[in-house]
């Protein structure tokens, strides 16, 4: 399925789209699951259950909150991943269709459920800081809706709706770019299936490949 216009901007999310960090989160949500004695998840079982509000979907794989809140989950799973981030890689394909859109002219944004001050340190580890006329994550750990961020986003950078784009991996990202109106496109190489990204009705693409051959026919037919 094509991307039907030309974005004059792209607003990426980080984690599952442009890094690939799903066996990561994996390996750290279920050291959170073994503590508290509760079923660890495979790959395929995470990617069908998580989701956002996170709170949620804690409460779908057993956690109760009786005894501790959301800052203390967060807390505890940063305590696993953060140290290993670093050792994770971008997707194949990320820089390529960067580098793509930069030769465009197009403008590219980062909006990111990930705290701002880590967020910021990531992307510059990952090597792709260069990209990115601004980045946006929550000013919290707790890892919740990115939309109030995505507003200042817009509106900071004077960005149309009508002529942007946001890619991201999740259904929530669909969300996302359903209310700040603008264009969405799903990969499905990150935290959730395709089944479920399928759903949204949004243009889903398995890998970058197929994303940026998606670009290159709708710049074909303009």
């Amino acid at each position: 399925m094509p991307i039907h216009q030309e974005s004059e901007s792209v607003i990426w999310d980080f984690n599952g789209t442009l890094v690939d960090d799903l066996d990561l989160v994996v390996r750290s949500v279920n050291a959170q699951l073994t503590k508290r004695q509760l079923p660890v998840l495979t790959m395929e079982s995470y990617r069908a259950v998580f989701g956002f509000p996170v709170q949620d979907y804690y409460r779908r794989i057993g956690v109760t909150f009786e005894d501790e809140t959301m800052a203390d989950l967060s807390a505890d799973f940063l305590a696993e991943y953060a140290s290993e981030l670093t050792n994770c890689r971008l997707h194949p394909g990320v820089i390529e269709i960067l580098e793509h859109f930069q030769a465009e002219k197009r403008r590219q944004f980062v909006l990111s459920a990930m705290e701002q001050g880590m967020l910021r340190s990531m992307v510059t580890h990952f090597g792709i800081a260069r990209f990115f006329e601004g980045i946006f994550g929550l000013a919290h750990q707790d890892a919740d809706s990115k939309v109030s961020r995505g507003r200042d986003l817009m509106c900071g950078f004077d960005i149309d709706p009508s002529t942007a784009l946001l890619i991201g991996d999740t259904d929530h990202d669909a969300e996302v770019g359903e209310a700040l109106g603008v264009d969405i496109a799903l990969v499905a190489c990150g935290h959730q299936s395709e089944q479920r990204l399928r759903t949204t009705r949004h243009p889903v693409y398995a890998s970058y490949r197929e994303l940026g051959e998606a670009f290159l026919a709708t710049e074909h037919h303009i």
